[in-house]
């Protein structure tokens, strides 16, 4: 009965690896299928560049420009009962919001050319800055939101000023985005600035020391509390790294989720392994607790990494908050993993010896 009840410990311990196997190598397959260039699991990527608008002049009661998304968009609200042009890099008509929508502009470049970040090619031949508009509805609502070039740093290297002295902050454009309201010019000025990105060395060093920590506690008679105390704070990190980033885009509540997704899954795995702990006990959740760590690691540490080497965090909580959080993530992740899966090894049951054979 006892070889039975071993063997059966075994096979399960032995299922629940594979299941760990499995989770882990999923959650590294999704995380980099992302797309290139994306924000860690997506969105909005870290960068040195500050777009900051400075004013709208003449000032229209009822119209507002704002910056978003890092400065990679600019997003105008219409308030009032007549249209707002926008216009192109020709000075054609390129958007207009107005009581009836958001329209489009078919013939001007700026429709294309605003497509991606930094265009590969021109506008099709199709569009004609000096050609009549041919508007398309895009939202029935009143604001819009659009890229617009003249408001980023275009180019694939940093400015000469920057490349000559990266450690101080730049001015590096003033830029225009003019407007037409009704029949009154009106403009959106700013500023588009280089600033220094912190030293990642502290935050490589504290990550480290959190991960030796970790690691250490983990071999004491405390383990069970460093295990559940070390998961809640990933929890706590991972949350507010996923707050802080569900508010910095501009994007749709859809959107919004499934650059976001990744995150939240992490954030129930880890709350799951927590009540499994709290249930049957913390020698019974290590599996979980592996799992959970691996996940957050990934989602909510590795995959945000860059933001530890960059000055403007695409997150709504301060810069130095957001990338703290990711900081504690990466050093815990990485110490509850390895403290978890030696705690699991330690867990293994010895092989049932064999019974003595007597003549």
């Amino acid at each position: 009965m006892m070889r039975r009840t071993a063997r059966l410990r075994v096979a399960r311990l032995r299922i629940t690896r594979l299941a760990i196997v499995v989770v882990v190598a999923g959650s590294v397959g999704v995380v980099f299928a992302a797309p290139a260039g994306a924000h860690g699991i997506g969105g909005t990527q870290p960068s040195n560049y500050e777009t900051t608008l400075t004013r709208v002049t003449p000032s229209v009661p009822g119209v507002t420009v704002e910056v978003v998304d890092l400065g990679n968009n600019l997003r105008l609200t219409n308030s009032t009962d007549r249209d707002v042009v926008v216009l192109g890099y020709d000075g054609e008509p390129y958007l207009r919001i107005g009581p009836r929508g958001v329209f489009e502009n078919r013939k001007s470049p700026a429709t294309y050319l605003n497509r991606t970040r930094i265009p590969t090619k021109g506008a099709p031949a199709v569009a004609d800055s000096d050609a009549a508009p041919v508007w398309h509805e895009v939202s029935s609502g009143n604001v819009a939101v659009w890229h617009d070039h003249r408001a980023h740093w275009m180019g694939t290297t940093a400015p000469p000023a920057v490349q000559r002295d990266p450690d101080r902050r730049h001015l590096i454009d003033r830029w225009t985005v003019p407007l037409r309201v009704g029949t009154r010019a009106v403009a959106a000025h700013g500023v588009l600035e280089w600033v220094p990105p912190p030293s990642p060395w502290p935050a490589v060093a504290l990550a480290v020391g959190l991960a030796a920590l970790v690691i250490g506690l983990s071999r004491t008679r405390w383990w069970r509390r460093v295990l559940v105390v070390t998961l809640a704070v990933m929890v706590v990190c991972a949350t507010l790294h996923t707050v802080g980033h569900w508010g910095a885009t501009s994007a749709g509540f859809g959107t919004r989720f499934t650059e976001s997704l990744y995150g939240i899954v992490g954030i129930a795995l880890g709350l799951l392994a927590l009540a499994w702990a709290w249930r049957r006990g913390v020698e019974a959740a290590v599996p979980f607790v592996l799992v959970a760590a691996i996940f957050l690691l990934i989602a909510t540490g590795l995959g945000d990494i860059s933001t530890i080497g960059h000055s403007q965090v695409p997150s709504s909580l301060p810069a130095s908050v957001a990338r703290l959080a990711v900081t504690i993530t990466i050093g815990l992740g990485v110490g509850l993993a390895v403290a978890a899966g030696l705690r699991l090894r330690v867990l293994v049951p010895p092989r049932p010896e064999a019974p003595a054979v007597t003549s």
